[in-house]
């Protein structure tokens, strides 16, 4: 099972957390992010779920991002399905009608620093968590979409920083550039603070914040698909395709890719 489901009640109703649990280091699979995009839609659909916390008990991994050892399995004709599915669970996650939360206790990184931008508010654990945006050190162009969603998140400055260093943030540096809402330096205080502003979240009329949440991400939502081209296409590329599998490798190899 990929995914731990728990309920939460509150005060102002029911939430539920989605543990992410797909292996040591949390990575990402094609198969494993359309099992989450399932998860999301059911919630979507069950009014008795007003809002859902991302989550994980892992102590080192929130997500790590895409999987080292997948990729390098993967066919060449099925990597630019493999490889695309997390910009259509950005898409979903996006998409999704009702409040949804991280809560970062480890690394996000990749598509583990995707999925925290993609939710509406982002709380992070202090000491060794970090978060970063690392396609660009793997030889992957960062998705239009992706960035567009920085754009509204952090601080202008450092938009540069983040998508075209790959930087990696600890928790104060993160919350500093706006990339996380709030950081606490133990699990229990994180909690609490999930917690409070799940309730919060909660308190609002459940189709007004589906309907402004939709407003907000309009125009990211709107040019999705013309998006998701882009990224296609960079899978035409061969030089890109080298700098993954160089990259993949690498990483599993525990050594540093030589890209082009």
């Amino acid at each position: 099972m990929n995914y731990l489901r728990e309920p939460i009640q509150l005060k102002n109703g029911r939430a539920e957390c989605i543990k992410i649990q797909t292996n040591d280091q949390n990575s990402l699979t094609r198969e494993n992010m359309i099992e989450l995009e399932n998860i999301l839609a059911e919630i979507d659909k069950d009014d008795n779920i007003r809002a859902v916390l991302l989550s994980s008990d892992n102590p080192k991994f929130f997500s790590n991002g895409i999987d080292a050892e997948n990729i390098l399995n993967t066919p060449r004709e099925k990597l630019t399905e493999e490889m695309g599915q997390i910009v259509i669970l950005f898409g979903k996650l996006l998409s999704f009608g009702k409040p949804l939360i991280a809560e970062v206790t480890g690394y996000a990184m990749g598509g583990g620093a995707v999925i925290t931008l993609s939710c509406d508010f982002k709380f992070m654990l202090e000491g060794k968590a970090r978060i970063a945006f690392t396609e660009v050190l793997v030889g992957l162009p960062l998705p239009i979409s992706f960035i567009d969603k920085l754009k509204t998140t952090v601080k202008s400055e450092y938009l540069n920083e983040v998508c075209l260093l790959g930087t990696a943030y600890k928790a104060g540096e993160a919350k500093e550039i706006s990339l996380i809402n709030e950081t606490a330096e133990n699990k229990e205080d994180l909690r609490k603070l999930v917690l409070k502003k799940l309730d919060e979240v909660m308190a609002i009329a459940p189709s007004a914040y589906r309907r402004t949440k939709a407003a907000i991400n309009k125009e990211i939502n709107d040019k999705f698909e013309s998006q998701l081209e882009f990224t296609k296409s960079s899978f035409e590329d061969p030089t890109v395709v080298a700098n993954l599998l160089e990259a993949m490798s690498a990483l599993k190899e525990k050594r540093r890719p030589k890209l082009t």
